[in-house]
């Protein structure tokens, strides 16, 4: 067997067994020659991304505009943004973390808590964003909903397969749980919370905030307790593995250029200097970093 032969071979072994190295060309390689920055967005995620009048806002898609004018001063040239939509189904080809393993966009930006073990073929940015975990409710269920005690027989709204669900698992066994699937699960736990068929929906502070203002709620409709989040939770961007340079392209943007400053920038254009979201940014900012 002549040695080109073993080359070969060998090679599609190697990829086989490693398919996040054989990546057919590296990220930047490709935005240089088609000039498309490919991100993944979702639709179910307020403040990051959610359609208002038919127009795709939020704060990923600030970010990514600013993104795109960084790639173009660093390729030399003009890019466009192609947003694809992505879910918490990883059994869907629409997966936020399969879209990026399987190369259907080049990141994810949206409220990804960062793990310890990501998925496989995915690694996460830097922190972009930091929150904690909350829990919503009628004003009126303060009387009864204790974040300090068992919650026994309390029912508690989660998202399903979510980080969340398996925290409010671990903290308050005794607690009775309803959980919501799919897309419109946020804003259905939501809506039950401030209806009372509920006695809380746990979920990130920014979210719970965030679906309260897409769906105009006023602050008297509902509260967000306990003072001090449950837990806390850094957002990063998901990445493909075994890509250095891109990886480098975006941590070194978030750095520089995602300031705690320019989030607020973006809440008060979204939302207005006097909206909720902004104050409560901020604070879980301060406990969660320990300022």
């Amino acid at each position: 067997m002549n040695n080109k032969l073993i080359i070969i071979i060998f090679s599609i072994i190697f990829s086989l067994i490693n398919p996040g190295v054989a990546q057919s060309q590296e990220v930047l390689q490709e935005i240089q020659q088609t000039g498309v920055l490919k991100v993944g967005m979702r639709k179910d995620a307020a403040p990051f991304g959610y359609v208002s009048g038919g127009n795709w806002e939020g704060i990923c898609i600030e970010l990514m505009n600013g993104f795109k004018e960084d790639l173009e001063a660093k390729l030399n040239r003009t890019i466009s943004i192609e947003k694809l939509e992505t879910i918490l189904d990883e059994d869907s080809e629409q997966g936020r973390h399969g879209s990026v393993a399987n190369q259907r966009v080049h990141l994810e930006c949206g409220p990804n808590t960062i793990r310890k073990n990501p998925p496989t073929g995915v690694i996460y940015s830097e922190s972009f964003f930091t929150t904690g975990t909350y829990l919503m409710m009628k004003q009126d269920r303060r009387l009864t909903v204790n974040p300090d005690g068992f919650m026994e027989g309390i029912l508690i709204g989660v998202l399903n397969d979510s980080l969340t669900q398996k925290f409010i698992d671990s903290r308050y066994q005794m607690a009775d749980q309803k959980v919501y699937p799919g897309a419109s699960g946020r804003a259905a736990a939501v809506k039950d919370a401030i209806a009372g068929t509920i006695d809380a929906f746990a979920s990130d502070g920014i979210l719970l905030e965030g679906e309260a203002f897409r769906e105009g709620l006023k602050e008297t409709q509902y509260s967000i307790e306990p003072n001090r989040p449950l837990t806390c939770i850094s957002y990063g961007m998901i990445l493909p593995t075994n890509d250095s340079e891109w990886e480098k392209t975006v941590n070194e943007y978030i750095r520089v250029k995602v300031p705690i400053s320019r989030t607020i920038e973006i809440l008060t254009k979204l939302t207005g200097e006097k909206s909720p979201l902004i104050s409560s940014t901020i604070s879980a900012f301060g406990k969660c970093s320990g300022l």
